[in-house]
């Protein structure tokens, strides 16, 4: 790069003829000295004032045209400017080349800063949008919390705290999409808590019929809230039970003792803590004239009974412990546990002689019994009656179980005529059970005991012709095992004369006339060939039975069935080829054979 300085000027030589013959300059010119414009010309140059110089130096030439002095200084401008031209040339180009990379550094600077400003944009953009996303996805949860909170506050009937939940999404976000419902719903309940509030002060004020409207009114409105079905419920038995006194009353009025006892009773379902004064002495009137109509009629049932004794039990909890009511309660004692012993007793009896009876209604008999006897603890003759009634149960279970022996013993303890007779079914037919598994293992004196023993009790039930007839004959089958064939033919003889045979054989010839030949080798005293005659008549007697099919009932004694209906235990066995059992497991119709008059 080309610099400002001033060149070094040097003066030419008049004397160089070389440089006047060169230049082609007159030698020896004008003294210029003295020209001021001159003198100007050096010090500017000196000054290094190069355009004055130059202007200088133009009046000077057209002052003295051509003159040496001047036209050096004019060469030595010239090459001045020149190189100063290619300076500033230069100078330019130097500077072109810096402006070009100083222009190319600015654009690629502003191209970067562009794209640094786009990238600095987008991702300040991308994070502000992921900001955003993330606040709005943490609000939104947020205010889902407080929703559900919200939710399950108005769910549980509380429309306060749930208010200010409400109020809490409101600040965050008033626009919150599910806002107006639940503002809705809250100020329902809280409405509706209000209404509720109303309808507790109104029961507290007694007030139960304005009370009972609201609370419909809100059950309707918004079932299963708060206690509201419950307080409902409460106060439509209040009003049930008012209406249960307000029944007892009437009928109390007119002696209707039935609907006393059930009016007075519902409302204490009601509310068993109910201390109504009136109602209980009213209450307790009704039970004892209940029980003392029950007892006195001839129809009583055992349900009757069942009751007249809770009655009582209720009647005399209730009677007051003080003298005012001493001669009540004593009345009350007195009527009610003569009438009970006696419809106990009455009841008990009644089980006991039933023909039906099972195992379950004996032991319901005994237990009516001992009622009786617990009731006057000191009458011997009730606890006789009770001691004969469970010998009766034991013995019936025994019967039942087939345990014969232990059923002889326990029925041989009470009166062959207890419990109407049938104490004596049950024998008989216990006996000669045990004679028959004695004649089974060959204990034929044991055997013949208890055939005797059940045939004196046939002898007294003239009217079951076979019962005395299969005793008999099973005496003289026995006897005859011991080869004593004259008293074994005077057993089938007894036998057959019991049910007059001979006028049951008009339509058997064949047997009658092997009867009539038993009766010739028995009166020539062949009375063992007489035996045998006798068994092949009895083979075929059967034919003189009559045969009926009668329906008996679950659990029934076939004991007492077979009596009934004039037959036995063995023939009802023998005839429905049924194996050795007591009782009927199951209701059906049986053949019944029995030997009609």
């Amino acid at each position: 790069m080309m610099t400002s300085s001033k060149p070094e000027f040097k003066k030419p030589k008049d004397s160089d003829p070389d440089f006047n013959e060169r230049t082609g300059r007159i030698a020896n010119p004008i003294d210029l000295s003295s020209d001021p414009d001159y003198t100007k010309l050096l010090e500017h140059y000196q000054h290094a004032e190069f355009t004055m110089c130059k202007e200088v130096l133009d009046k000077l030439e057209k002052r003295y045209p051509e003159h040496p002095g001047l036209l050096e200084f004019k060469d030595y401008f010239h090459i001045y400017f020149s190189l100063k031209n290619m300076a500033i040339s230069s100078e330019n180009v130097e500077k072109h080349k810096k402006n070009k990379v100083v222009l190319n550094m600015s654009v690629f600077a502003i191209i970067g800063t562009l794209i640094v400003m786009i990238v600095f944009f987008f991702s300040y953009y991308y994070f502000n949008d992921n900001v955003t996303v993330k606040q709005l996805e943490d609000e939104t949860a947020h205010l889902t919390s407080l929703e559900y909170q919200a939710e399950q506050l108005l769910l549980g009937g509380q429309p306060r705290p749930a208010a200010e939940i409400i109020e809490r999404i409101r600040t965050i976000n008033p626009e919150f999409v599910n806002l107006p419902e639940l503002i809705s719903r809250t100020d329902d309940l809280l409405r509706l808590e209000a209404n509720y509030q109303t309808a507790l002060n109104l029961i507290t004020e007694n007030k139960n019929n304005e009370a009972l409207v609201i609370l419909n009114e809100i059950e309707a409105e918004k079932p299963g809230m708060w206690d509201v079905s419950q307080q409902i419920a409460s106060i439509e038995t209040f009003f049930q039970i008012a209406k249960y006194i307000e029944e007892g009353n009437a009928a109390y009025q007119v002696e209707k003792w039935d609907q006393v006892i059930s009016a007075y009773e519902n409302a204490l379902i009601l509310d068993p803590e109910l201390n109504d004064p009136l109602m209980n002495e009213q209450l307790l009137w009704g039970y004892l004239n209940r029980i003392i109509s029950m007892l006195k009629n001839e129809n009583t049932s055992i349900e009757d009974i069942k009751n007249a004794e809770e009655y009582y039990r209720r009647a005399v909890a209730m009677t007051p412990q003080n003298k005012a009511f001493a001669s009540e309660r004593e009345n009350l004692q007195k009527a009610s546990s003569n009438l009970l012993e006696l419809k106990f007793t009455q009841t008990a009896k009644a089980k006991l002689q039933d023909k039906n009876q099972t195992v379950t209604s004996v032991a319901e008999a005994v237990s009516y019994m001992r009622k009786a006897a617990n009731i006057e603890s000191e009458n011997t003759s009730l606890n006789l009656d009770l001691k004969n009634a469970e010998y009766y149960q034991i013995a019936f279970k025994n019967f039942i179980e087939m345990n014969w022996q232990q059923a002889i013993t326990n029925l041989s303890s009470v009166d062959s005529n207890y419990a109407n007779g049938n104490a004596s079914l049950l024998l008989f037919e216990a006996y000669y059970a045990l004679g028959k598994q004695y004649s089974s293992v060959g204990l034929y004196l044991d055997a013949i005991n208890k055939f005797e023993q059940a045939e004196i009790l046939a002898w007294n039930d003239s009217g079951n012709l076979i019962k005395l007839f299969q005793v008999q004959v099973i005496l003289g089958d026995t006897i005859g095992k011991l080869n004593d064939y004259e008293n074994a033919v005077s057993y089938y003889k007894y036998a057959l004369n019991a049910i007059q045979v001979n006028k049951r054989l008009t339509n058997f010839p064949a047997i009658a006339t092997k009867l009539a030949e038993a009766n010739v080798l028995a009166t020539y005293g062949n009375y063992e060939d007489a035996f045998k005659a006798f068994q092949e008549v009895l083979k075929g007697i059967d034919g003189v039975y009559s045969i009926s099919e009668i329906e008996i009932s679950d659990g029934v004694c076939l004991a007492f069935f077979a009596n009934e209906n004039q037959s036995t235990v063995d023939a009802i066995l023998e005839a429905n080829n049924l194996p050795e059992s007591m009782a009927v497991t199951f209701g059906r119709k049986l053949k019944v054979p029995m030997i009609e008059e």
